[in-house]
């Protein structure tokens, strides 16, 4: 069982950093339908998600690493994890075992695997702001998209402005007006097969990327 406390400190920091696919820039209202544990061959633990919009749009392989091998705080991940649980009215979470299908680049098959699941993350009216991001792998671009900030879908709040007890939302529309779509030379190809053809959103990054 894995568990996290919310940090406010680093939720009111986070919102500065950085039918179909999400394939474009910008604020999205929706639900979580997975949020499941994630561990790097570094040892590196991070959770994944995948996001919903109201309207049937869905992003993939959002991934925040909120921890290294040896328990240190990530703080970029660990802020937005932060945020999500604040504009949730979360203070803590922990994990609880779960079997999904998941595809076993061994076999080169879909196989029922045990893995770690934030179910209080999943299924709640959520914000989210994701950023675009073009992956280019010997020629090919790939499309994936990266968790930017959350905030509340009622009032458009982010975590920093709930926090702070502000009564009008001002900085997700700052965010958004501040989005850049980036491109990402990679030096090793995407390991999900979801993300292996080219324009597939949530590009699930190798854990080669990770620098940690």
């Amino acid at each position: 069982m894995t568990g996290y406390a919310r940090d406010d400190d680093l939720a009111a920091q986070s919102e500065g950093r950085f039918g179909g696919r999400i394939e474009t820039s910008g604020a999205y209202v929706g639900r979580l339908t997975l949020a499941k544990e994630r561990i790097a061959r570094t040892g590196t633990k991070g959770i994944e998600f995948t996001f919903e919009t109201d309207d049937g749009q869905i992003a993939r392989y959002l991934t925040l690493w909120v921890a290294r091998a040896n328990g240190d705080r990530i703080e970029y991940g660990y802020g937005l994890l932060s945020a999500l649980m604040t504009c949730l009215g979360l203070q803590a979470i922990e994990s609880k075992p779960a079997t999904l299908d998941e595809w076993q680049a061994d076999s080169g098959q879909w196989l029922p695997t045990r893995v770690e699941m934030f179910e209080t993350l999943m299924n709640k009216p959520i914000g989210v702001v994701l950023q675009r991001e073009e992956r280019v792998w010997e020629g090919r671009t790939q499309v994936g998209m990266k968790i930017v900030a959350f905030f509340d879908p009622r009032d458009r709040r982010t975590a920093a402005e709930i926090l702070a007890g502000e009564r009008q939302a001002q900085s997700l529309e700052r965010l958004i007006a501040n989005l850049r779509d980036s491109v990402v030379r990679a030096e090793a190809p995407p390991s999900a097969p979801a993300a292996a053809a080219v324009g597939s959103s949530g590009v699930d990054i190798s854990d080669d990327d990770i620098p940690f």
